[in-house]
């Protein structure tokens, strides 16, 4: 990952420097450095990446599935099945599966935005004074 940084680093306006393709793959490479340290900018990266326009299927795969984890972070559920199953779509080798897989189990451990469910801790006849 040092490495990456390192000539990342010499592009500093990826707009004057860079074709439309070659900004999609810079910003591809910025969200998979951050995505280790900082899931939300690593978000940004993938999102402007996939904007720009990236061509190849397992690239697309791979920014989609971290749009997916972030979107769980976020507490967005139902945008990260949507994105797990874009990104399950376009992993046409497979690479991905193992990852999948673990977001889904991860997805089914976590209880967000169950609203309708009542709290355990209020109580249920309670008389005003």
């Amino acid at each position: 990952m040092k490495g990456l940084k390192k000539y990342l680093e010499y592009v500093k306006n990826p707009q004057l420097q860079l074709t439309k393709n070659q900004m999609a793959y810079y910003y591809f490479l910025n969200g998979i450095l951050y995505s280790e340290n900082n899931i939300f900018k690593s978000e940004n990266y993938m999102q402007k990446a996939l904007d720009l326009g990236l061509k190849f299927k397992p690239n697309i795969a791979i920014a989609k599935l971290n749009l997916a984890i972030a979107s769980l972070s976020k507490g967005n559920k139902k945008r990260a099945e949507f994105l797990l199953l874009e990104a399950k779509k376009m992993d046409i080798s497979g690479l991905l599966h193992d990852q999948i897989q673990i977001i889904k189990i991860q997805m089914k451990k976590i209880n967000i935005g169950n609203i309708n469910r009542p709290n355990p801790y209020v109580r249920k006849n309670f008389k005003k004074f």
